[in-house]
């Protein structure tokens, strides 16, 4: 393995865990709701980063494989084997990076939950309130008739007289604390609904958010891929020209073969010899002169 595709694996080990002591940091998780979720946001971003590395170690390791197969005419067996070892070294990545999602979501149903327990209560104890000012508003009525008592002469009423008094006054108190009761109940069952929405809205904000990385996955493979197939169809131009270059020379040479231009060359040096007869002929007349 090269020293690029080796860098960017180390890098990815580093990420790896620091994502493994992050998701162990219980105590913040698990804590304050805002400082677990700036946590946690924290992690999601090195998560990416850790899918941006998995992605970059795939195509450096493949670049350098396909580099050394050039270099090397008798590497064929040897470059299906790397990208073999190469695809399981991803497949190893993903599935660690699979087994920190799985951590993340848990930590957000547990921070969900901690924050529907807190609204929870912040809801019961504003309801509370409420009723403490609705009994606050009951007791001048008691105020009321008790100094309208007051006014009697509480000495001038017999005993059972005394008893219908007291059991009135008893059976509002006790009608009260009824409603009151009835109001809890009902801000708790409210609450425990509410709860439970949530819930379903962050899980459903968790598929959500999945759905987006595997979306953005794919856009960028299918990116990856036309670039491929540009750089394919580039090559095969080349050799199309390569190949009409070729056939047009071919061609040229059947159209000189058929029009006999080639003949025709060594055919025009021919007449020189019939220089030397000539000569010949006039030597003869020159000797039969002198004679």
């Amino acid at each position: 393995m090269s020293s690029s595709a080796t860098s960017t694996e180390q890098i990815l080990r580093e990420t790896f865990n620091a994502l493994e002591n992050g998701f162990n940091q219980t105590a913040i998780l698990r804590g304050e709701p805002t400082r677990a979720q700036t946590h946690l946001k924290q992690l999601t971003n090195k998560m990416a980063d850790g899918k941006k590395l998995i992605k970059e170690y795939e195509r450096r390791a493949k670049e350098e494989a396909e580099e050394e197969s050039k270099n090397n005419s008798n590497s064929t067996t040897n470059y299906a084997a790397r990208l073999d070892q190469i695809q399981m070294t991803k497949k190893r990545m993903v599935s660690e990076l699979n087994r920190f999602v799985t951590m993340k979501k848990a930590a957000q149903n547990a921070i969900a939950e901690k924050q529907a327990a807190i609204a929870e209560t912040t809801r019961v104890s504003s309801s509370s309130a409420a009723q403490v000012s609705r009994l606050a508003g009951v007791m001048p009525t008691f105020q009321k008739m008790h100094e309208i008592k007051e006014g009697d002469d509480l000495r001038e009423m017999d005993s059972q007289q005394l008893v219908q008094h007291g059991r009135g006054m008893m059976n509002q108190t006790d009608k009260s604390v009824s409603r009151s009761k009835k109001i809890v109940h009902e801000t708790i069952e409210m609450g425990a609904v509410t709860a439970g929405k949530l819930k379903e809205q962050t899980q459903k904000l968790d598929e959500i958010t999945d759905e987006l990385d595997e979306l953005q996955f794919s856009v960028r493979k299918s990116l990856n891929l036309v670039r491929d197939i540009t750089k394919g169809l580039a090559t095969d131009r080349c050799v199309i020209t390569l190949m009409l270059l070729v056939a047009v020379g071919v061609v040229a040479v059947i159209i000189v073969k058929a029009t006999g231009a080639d003949k025709k060359k060594s055919s025009s040096p021919a007449p020189a010899p019939e220089a030397a007869p000539a000569r010949r002929l006039l030597l003869h007349a020159i000797e039969y002169s002198l004679m």
